[in-house]
């Protein structure tokens, strides 16, 4: 799913002609850039010279040096240089544009010199000091000191010239002109033709077959997409960084970030008034060219983080907390009876009452915001020793005939608790389904520790064990349509990146009916190790097979080191001398679901007379059996289609399952 393109470089070898004695030569070695696996082709610029404040009126158009600097029979130097570039093909995206000259004067001071754009036009064979044209700001720049090669990457002038802007070339001048001089070789050196200068433009021929997610993770912990303004930055900066969906977070604790909602709006008093950025938003990223995907992301299970109880009386905290009636609390506690986790009251996913309401909750911005998907975040338990809700344990104990509370490592408690996550997660993508097959649900997944071989490696790991979170099996049956496993790993300590490289083995592997995509934690690492994170998400293995793409974590902090976001944006897509290969170096779509664009399958949403825990029989083109939940509901996904008959207790019936179509029944 990684986008492809046909890279092709293109070779300007810079050629002048005529002599000036400075010597004889001995610097014969330099670095040759790698052209493995480009196609290269050369032409010639069309002109360069260099002028001499000391002789104003004097032209070196036929001068085989580029001189800059203070020199002492030329006084103060600067350079030019003018390419005549060849047509590229019509949808080519230019990736990279770089100039590389060869300094061969053997000095020791270290100087700053900048390739600035040339603003008006001039011609090699009149230009000198006195009628020189007028040039811009620096916009590349590089220390030398020794003899070889330096790199300028001057992309964007390069891309505004085939835009239409006018190609007057460039200046190479001092930042500091009383240094002395830098001599480097030019068009038409007689002795090393390797050496000459050359400006080597990058580009790709995008194939449209090729297409990858490229998310961006925007929490509302931080300020980003609270504003009109901030979100048309976050619009901009995912523009920049050929980033293509957005994971908006709109429900941290139980509160919304968004206007037309069944709960009360945030407290967050950053969140401008009277303003709704989840509206905001999808206008702007659809708006886009080309259109940036909105998912609406919720923390399902934290509801409250405060010592002080929300203001608003119909708060979920407030109706339904520790301070209510046993039956109407659907907060969670851990084994000795705790409510919080560190600082997080969280509902229960073993209280039916809590998942249908959650359910509810996403499925009113389904039907009232025109989002391309909903993500899950946080649905899981928050350790083994969790999940005390006193009716879950009521439930667990009524189905398998216990009392009292079970021990946290109780493997059928522990598997239990599991099921009421993955029932919880079935009902709520069934539900969207049915209300709008096109949306894309996705879960935030966990991957703390090493990453599995096996089987067995999986069944110990702490997303099963701790998170009690098995979202293996959801890609295996098809309850999600994306996982965005969250890879949080540091690429400079040995352990974690190792860590991390076995996650992605395992996730490449292991997808199911569905789709992967790697979270990446690019806020503990810096920005070449994010980079190399990306790629390798990126790398298909040895058979083929290759993750959807990579989600980012997060927008408001892009690295470790305290560099500029901005910097980090730039480097996703867009070459320069510090991060030379971006990871998204084009604008790409997202990959098709066919399950969805193509359905061959349907599912199925049953409810009963609402006892717990019933045997559920399908039988049809499958055989199929499940429990009813809390409710007494039951969900089935990925059926065939055809005739099936329901059997739950003595009460059956029969139903249709169509292709791409959530079928309902009732044996109440």
């Amino acid at each position: 799913m990684k986008t492809r393109g046909i890279s092709i470089v293109i070779i300007f070898l810079i050629i002048i002609s005529s002599f000036l004695d400075w010597g004889a030569m001995n610097q014969t070695s330099y670095a040759r850039e790698s052209l493995s696996n480009t196609n290269v082709s050369t032409s010639s610029i069309l002109e360069d010279t260099f002028i001499s404040s000391q002789n104003p009126s004097t032209s070196y158009a036929q001068s085989q040096y580029l001189v800059t600097g203070n020199h002492s029979n030329f006084g103060t130097t600067r350079s030019f240089l003018k390419f005549q570039l060849p047509s590229l093909p019509k949808n080519a995206v230019i990736t990279s544009a770089k100039l590389d000259l060869y300094q061969y004067y053997d000095t020791t001071n270290l100087v700053t010199i900048d390739i600035r754009p040339v603003n008006s036009t001039w011609s090699a064979s009149t230009l000198s000091w006195n009628n020189k044209p007028t040039v811009g700001n620096s916009i590349s720049n590089q220390a030398v000191q020794k003899p070889g090669w330096y790199s300028f990457y001057i992309t964007e002038l390069v891309k505004s010239w085939y835009n239409g802007s006018s190609n007057h070339g460039v200046a190479v001048q001092f930042r500091d002109e009383t240094q002395a001089t830098k001599i480097f070789y030019s068009k038409d050196h007689l002795k090393y033709e390797e050496l000459k200068p050359k400006l080597t433009i990058t580009y790709s021929v995008p194939d449209e077959t090729k297409k990858e997610y490229r998310a961006l993770w925007v929490d509302m912990f931080h300020d980003g997409a609270k504003t009109p303004s901030q979100v048309d930055k976050l619009i901009k900066d995912a523009q920049m960084s050929n980033i293509n969906t957005i994971f908006i977070q709109v429900r941290r604790r139980g509160d919304s970030y968004y206007s037309n909602s069944i709960e009360p709006r945030t407290e967050d008093p950053n969140l401008q008034s009277g303003y709704d950025p989840l509206a905001d938003i999808i206008s702007k990223a659809h708006a886009a060219n080309p259109k940036i995907q909105v998912h609406a992301m919720f923390s399902m299970i934290p509801i409250w983080n405060k010592s002080s109880a929300p203001k608003d009386p119909n708060h979920i905290f407030n109706a339904h907390g520790f301070n209510q009636p046993s039956a109407n609390n659907w907060l969670s506690k851990n084994y000795s009876g705790s409510y919080l986790s560190g600082s997080d009251y969280v509902v229960d996913p073993g209280h039916p009452d809590a998942v249908n309401y959650t359910r509810d909750v996403l499925l009113h911005v389904v039907r009232n915001y025109d989002v391309d998907g909903i993500q899950m975040d946080l649905i899981r338990y928050m350790g083994e020793d969790w999940g005390y809700n006193d009716r879950s344990v009521q439930r667990y104990n009524q189905a398998f005939g216990k009392t009292g509370l079970p021990q946290p490592s109780d493997p059928t408690w522990k598997q239990w608790r599991r099921d009421q996550v993955s029932n919880m997660v079935r009902k709520i993508y069934t539900s969207i389904q049915k209300v709008k097959p096109s949306i894309t649900v996705s879960t935030a997944t966990i991957t703390w520790g090493d990453g599995p071989k096996t089987r067995d490696d999986w069944n110990r790991s702490s997303a099963m064990n701790s998170a009690l979170q098995d979202w293996q099996s959801w890609l295996e049956e098809g309850s999600i349509d994306l996982a965005v496993p969250m890879n949080y790993f540091r690429e400079y300590d040995p352990k974690q990146k190792s860590y991390f490289e076995n996650w992605l083995a395992w996730q490449k592997n292991n997808q199911g009916k569905r789709m992967t995509l790697s979270g990446v934690g690019v806020y503990l690492n810096s920005i070449p190790d994010s980079l190399s994170q990306i790629k390798k998400a990126q790398t298909p293995l040895a058979t083929g097979k290759r993750l959807g793409g990579v989600s980012l974590y997060s927008y408001a902090q892009t690295n470790k080191d305290g560099v500029a976001n901005s910097e980090f944006y730039q480097a996703l897509s867009t070459p320069n001398t510090n991060y030379p290969e971006p990871v998204f170096p084009t604008k790409v779509p997202t990959p098709d679901l066919p399950w969805k664009t193509s359905p061959s399958k349907g599912h199925l949403s049953g409810t009963t007379d609402g006892r717990d825990h019933q045997l559920v029989m399908i039988t049809g083109p499958e055989v199929r059996q499940t429990y009813t939940d809390g409710s007494g509901d039951f969900q089935v996904v990925d059926l065939s289609p055809g005739n099936y008959v329901i059997k739950v207790n003595n009460k059956s019936a029969q139903v249709t399952i169509g292709a791409g179509k959530v079928s309902s029944i009732s044996l109440k």
